[in-house]
């Protein structure tokens, strides 16, 4: 059995802490946040199972099979007419949770992760859809909008079996959630899990083809999320390190046709980054692929984003997309809102891999959400999210980690260090400052209690070494 899987460390390569050239101080500063709150203590997860009720549709009995020479053959088509009203359902549930972060996995709608908490802000980033509603959107020509985070395989779009149930095993802190794909036979896990000290879910996706003929296929993982009490506004900022975007589809007359490439954040002037930018619904990827090893969001009304960290070299594929102008009452009953963040091996839908006999596709990438930057953050690592944004007389830096922290904020400027700040930080709680008179290239870097850099962005002088994280 051959196998391709991931070996992944260090996110971006810079030194061991720098030499400083003259001697750095404490700048007098502006804090432009309120004092920040204490650390929170760290604590073993725990995980456990309880049942949450949703309302459901009756779709399930209007399921109808499909014949061998229908397209998405042998999974069911929807008879629309059959559709019975909404109506409670329970539904089994394993929770999993340290002192900052909790999630819910629901095994029988597709092993999703149904629900992440940020307990330091308590607040939801996960869409959470009140009802469970057929729409007639995926490949299957219907899917159910639940919110969380799907498993989409072997096609474009939803997949195929993201609506059925999935097996479910808890061992430890973790739960992995399993499938066997009905068309390519080709076995699905997903291992989710937390650890004491930080405030990330770890999320370890693997396809394994233990058939006897090659199968092509995609595996994506397809991120609902609401940053702002279960919907989107227009203070939401999209964060993805690239140049340029590919469109998929869009209902905004004022870009290309899909499959143009765009520059990003701006096009035409315009700052697509911003959802308040948008004209209407919008999806696109990342093109050619991420630049970095980072994507997320931020809404600045709740000051709540989220982080995805993974290894871009194999999990190739960043798509956003946003239902910008859609009626929400097809997939909702409240008018509740919300965007997607989809991360997968290939870079687009239109592309597809073949897994051979025996072979085996798998990696581990890391979901956190952040708080208390104000406008957000900039680049991101396992440990931290930095913003460094320019005004014309100034710079505003935050930092905020995904583990309790003591160390050194440094602001770099044309290669030296123009000042520097003590920081203590950690899940829930943020390190902002303006810095006055800052100019030219700036960079900003981030340094633990032992002098080691572990997270940093912008002009900073490279040496030998890596990021610890």
């Amino acid at each position: 059995m051959w196998r391709v899987a991931v070996a992944w460390h260090a996110l971006v390569v810079v030194a061991c802490a720098p030499q400083v050239v003259g001697t750095p101080h404490v700048p007098a500063h502006r804090p432009i946040a309120a004092p920040s709150p204490p650390l929170i203590p760290a604590s073993a997860p725990r995980v456990y199972e309880t049942t949450v009720t949703i309302s459901t549709y009756g779709y399930q009995q209007a399921l109808e099979p499909s014949g061998k020479h229908d397209s998405i053959y042998p999974y069911p088509r929807l008879n629309w007419a059959k559709v019975g009203p909404p109506a409670p359902k329970n539904y089994r549930a394993i929770v999993l949770e340290n002192s900052y972060t909790q999630v819910t996995v629901l095994p029988e709608l597709g092993g999703r992760i149904w629900r992440i908490v940020d307990k330091t802000t308590d607040r939801t980033v996960t869409y959470q859809n009140p009802v469970i509603k057929p729409l007639r959107w995926g490949h299957r020509g219907w899917w159910l909008a639940t919110g969380g985070i799907e498993w989409c395989l072997p096609v474009d779009e939803h997949g195929l079996n993201e609506y059925r149930p999935w097996n479910a095993r808890i061992s430890g802190a973790s739960v992995t959630v399993s499938d066997r794909e009905e068309r390519t036979r080709l076995d699905v896990a997903v291992t989710i899990s937390l650890d004491t000290a930080h405030s990330y879910v770890t999320i370890q996706p693997r396809v394994t083809n233990a058939t006897d003929a090659p199968q092509t296929m995609q595996f994506w993982g397809n991120a609902m999320l609401a940053l702002a009490g279960n919907r989107v506004t227009d203070a939401t900022r999209f964060i993805l390190p690239a140049a340029q975007i590919t469109l998929h589809s869009s209902g905004d007359d004022g870009l290309p046709s899909p499959g143009s490439t765009l520059t990003w954040p701006v096009f035409n002037g315009r700052d697509l980054s911003r959802y308040a930018n948008w004209r209407g619904h919008l999806g696109f990827f990342s093109s050619p692929a991420a630049s970095g090893d980072f994507a997320g969001a931020y809404d600045t009304s709740s000051d709540e984003g989220i982080v995805r960290v993974f290894p871009a070299g194999i999990a190739r594929g960043v798509k956003f997309f946003g239902g910008k102008g859609i009626d929400p009452f097809t997939w909702t009953n409240d008018g509740s809102t919300y965007f997607e963040l989809w991360g997968g091996l290939l870079p687009t839908f239109w592309e597809y891999v073949t897994i051979q006999p025996g072979q085996t596709f798998d990696w581990t990438e890391w979901w956190y959400p952040v708080s208390g930057l104000g406008q957000g953050f900039d680049m991101a690592n396992l440990t931290a999210a930095l913003r460094l944004s320019s005004q014309a007389d100034s710079v505003t830096l935050g930092v905020v980690t995904s583990v309790n922290l003591d160390g050194e904020l440094r602001l770099w400027q044309d290669g030296q260090v123009l000042a520097t700040w003590p920081v203590s930080t950690g899940p829930g709680r943020s390190f902002n400052v303006i810095q006055p008179g800052a100019n030219g290239v700036l960079g900003l870097q981030l340094l633990n209690s032992a002098g080691r850099a572990v997270a940093e962005m912008g002009g900073v002088p490279q040496h030998p070494g890596h990021v610890d994280e």
